[in-house]
């Protein structure tokens, strides 16, 4: 099959191949948490190929994701409340760290940011790459909110 012939055939399923598309990225994104999660409390702390691929995986599809599922509100509406929890959650995990104590509070934050954290853990990278992923993949996704809401207000009130 040629590729013009397969990228007609995606444009005309395109509802089929979106859902696809939302699902391979929350897929990736529960491997990658799935496979690194243990590594944020390990003393090796190097990710294994699979925690890799995953992390990978789910990077490099969130971003077209978010371009080319940009009119779907469920989707962007879950991927900005998603990005916001995770920056919220480092930058307590950061408060709770720099508060040196080991308290109720400091492990009631330190789970969610090892989580968000370990997701990009696969990733070779310096440390400030887990902290400015998601801060970008929060304003991305809070910028297509605001652009659909725009959309949806300007197709509800013609003039």
């Amino acid at each position: 099959m040629s590729l013009r012939r397969k990228l007609l055939e995606i444009k005309s399923d395109w509802e089929k191949w979106g859902d696809r598309l939302s699902v391979a990225t929350a897929v990736f994104f529960a491997g990658a948490i799935a496979s690194n999660v243990g590594l944020f409390f390990s003393v090796r702390k190097t990710p294994s190929f699979l925690g890799a691929a995953f992390s990978w995986l789910y990077v490099t599809s969130w971003f077209p994701a978010a371009i080319l599922l940009r009119d779907r509100e469920r989707w962007i509406r879950a991927a900005r409340i998603v990005r916001w929890t995770a920056v919220w959650s480092i930058l307590l995990g950061i408060a709770a760290g720099a508060s040196g104590g080991m308290g109720l509070f400091s492990a009631v934050c330190v789970m969610p940011y090892a989580v968000f954290t370990s997701l990009y853990s696969g990733l070779s990278q310096p440390a400030w790459v887990s902290y400015a992923l998601p801060l970008a993949q929060a304003a991305g996704a809070s910028l297509l909110f605001r652009r659909l809401r725009r959309k949806k207000g300007e197709r509800e009130s013609p003039m």
